[in-house]
């Protein structure tokens, strides 16, 4: 639901797109599936300004699946050295907040400010407080909001650059209407789908058309993201409990008669443990999958797990299939991906404070 309204006419406004850091290229590809006639502005790494109409923001905003949030900028990114400078910017930028807020019919009382600063550089010490400043300037703002309001206005600061932004939907666009990332070691639905795009891409229709496997279906966020793309789905975890809000999660996928779709999602559906080898009932060429990783998530037999888990992706390949798995461990599994002669390559990306890599793998 929109929480602002904006002039609906073919007039370019600025918006900006917020994605994980190292999935930039994935954002911007979808963002021209979804709207070619898109101009990139400016492009950083954990954020892009482009120029759309209402029109198209509408559409990006209901389509995209590898963007965490789509906002109306309202001021920079520009370069900012001093607090004096910080607190002009925040003056323009308020002005023009009213302004925007008086478009609407019943602008929300009070909506709130975010506030997300990594190393601003006119800082004097550790412990700055902006809080004087965005007093004055966001009058009739809540600045202690814990939960954002319908309209929440975000300053962005990166050492030196500064934007800010407000948003349009009373969510973040990224956030799915069955999200379970509350279960430890559950994967944002963003990046989850921005892995799946890794894998699909440039794989002949053919083998695409087999479908997605998900040996660590945890919830289910990856091969949902899957699903959401018309792709037949498998998913096994070690956990039942996993592998039931899995089945829960894909039940609205399949519209035949409940007994045939509770029997195909048992099938296709499963508990299993990748080390004990491939699980036969399986045929998609193509594995997805969020390797157990981080503090959130304690596994015995790590080493025999990557071994497995090698032996899993070069049993599922074949010819012209394809891999894309999230690990911590980027060199330990990709060792012994090449030991099964796949072309392997990486890219490490920002995700819970951590630097997880997303390694995609194929035969060579």
């Amino acid at each position: 639901m929109r929480a602002l309204a904006l002039p609906q006419d073919d007039a370019q406004l600025r918006f900006v797109l917020y994605f994980t850091k190292g999935l930039g290229d994935v954002a911007a590809a979808e963002l021209n599936d979804i709207v070619p006639a898109a101009t990139l502005l400016h492009d950083d790494e954990r954020f892009a300004v482009v120029a759309l109409t209402a029109a198209q923001a509408q559409q990006l905003g209901e389509q995209t699946r590898t963007i965490d949030d789509l906002r109306l900028l309202i001021a920079g990114p520009e370069s900012v050295t001093s607090e004096d400078d910080f607190a002009a910017l925040c003056g323009a930028a308020a002005k023009r907040v009213r302004q925007v807020l008086a478009q609407g019919d019943n602008p929300p009382d009070p909506w709130s400010v975010t506030l997300s600063a990594r190393n601003p550089v006119w800082r004097s010490s550790s412990a700055w407080d902006p809080a004087p400043l965005l007093t004055e300037h966001f009058q009739g703002a809540d600045l202690n909001a814990t939960v954002r309001s319908s309209v929440d206005l975000r300053l962005q600061v990166e050492g030196e650059t500064v934007h800010i932004a407000l948003n349009l939907w009373h969510r973040p666009v990224g956030k799915r209407a069955h999200d379970a990332s509350e279960r430890p070691g559950a994967l944002r639905p963003t990046v989850a789908a921005a892995v799946v795009r890794l894998a699909l891409a440039d794989l002949d229709p053919a083998i695409t058309a087999q479908g997605v496997y998900d040996p660590f279906c945890g919830t289910g966020t990856i091969v949902a993201e899957a699903a959401h793309l018309g792709l037949p789905v498998f998913a096994s975890d070690i956990d039942d409990q996993a592998v039931e809000l899995t089945r829960q999660r894909l039940s609205g996928e399949y519209a035949r008669d409940s007994a045939s779709a509770a029997a195909e999602l048992r099938h296709r559906v499963f508990a299993h443990d990748v080390r004990r080898g491939p699980a036969q009932r399986v045929t998609a060429r193509i594995v997805v999958g969020n390797m157990p990783w981080g503090k959130q998530i304690k596994v015995k037999g790590r080493l025999a797990l990557f071994n497995a888990t090698a032996l899993l992706v070069r049993h599922a390949l074949g010819e012209g299939g394809s891999a894309a798995l999230l690990t911590t461990h980027e060199d330990q599994l990709i060792a012994r991906l090449r030991r099964q002669r796949l072309e392997v390559s990486s890219r490490r990306i920002g995700l819970l404070g951590q630097t997880p890599a997303i390694v995609t793998a194929r035969k060579s």
